[in-house]
């Protein structure tokens, strides 16, 4: 379900539900892990282009280390038709957008959210250059450390038959709810990330992170 637009809330830790025969990280590991911030995001758009597609729903999982600290999702007004093919994917139709927040009225929050955080989403360059290019219509820049699962688990656990998303989370046992709405795919995201961080450790996962050069964060 979509949160009411604008809305953040406090939630769960979604990391440890669902798992299987692996135990919680120990009181040392979780310490380490409180000053690492990841803000897991998805979008779903009106096109597979992300440089053309216009952002229909977003959701950003706030996080300290293995801790949820916020969420928050949003249904946007595209200002366009939603395509057949993107209809039947998502379930989203253009009578639920019809009173939607368009992006402007969303940038903000979506800011504040993945500041100082690195983003983590799975086909992370998908969703980092749709919302780039969202925040460039708006006249903003946006420019983040970022973390891909879907790369992050092809060298972490090599040899899969399939890396997107519904096969990971069936090959570590993650509850994965219907694909191809943001606040789902977020949280399916968020899990992978965490049992990734539990069997190979903090320092094997952050080695992945795209970090922004310094140059840009001066």
């Amino acid at each position: 379900m979509v949160e009411p637009f604008g809305e953040c809330k406090i939630a769960r830790n979604p990391f440890h539900a669902g798992k299987r025969g692996t135990s919680a990280p120990d009181p040392a590991y979780d310490g380490a892990m409180e000053s690492v911030r990841f803000a897991v995001l998805d979008v779903e758009m009106t096109s597979g282009d992300p440089t053309e597609g216009r952002i229909m729903e977003v959701a950003v999982l706030a996080l300290d280390g293995h801790q949820e600290r916020m969420r928050w999702d949003s249904l946007v007004q595209p200002r366009r038709s939603i395509p057949p093919f993107i209809r039947r994917l998502t379930g989203i139709h253009d009578d639920m957008l019809r009173d939607a927040p368009v992006f402007v009225d969303v940038v903000r929050t979506l800011e504040t959210l993945t500041q100082d955080r690195i983003v983590v989403g799975h086909n992370v360059r998908f969703d980092i250059t749709a919302i780039a290019h969202e925040f460039a219509r708006t006249g903003l820049v946006l420019e983040r450390a970022t973390l891909c699962t879907e790369k992050l688990s092809r060298r972490l656990a090599p040899g899969l038959p399939h890396y997107n998303l519904g096969s990971l989370c069936r090959h570590f046992g993650i509850p994965y709810q219907a694909a191809h709405r943001a606040m789902n795919d977020a949280e399916a995201t968020a899990r992978l990330l965490g049992r990734l961080m539990d069997v190979h450790g903090s320092e094997a996962v952050l080695a992945s992170v795209n970090w922004v050069p310094t140059a840009k964060r001066a």
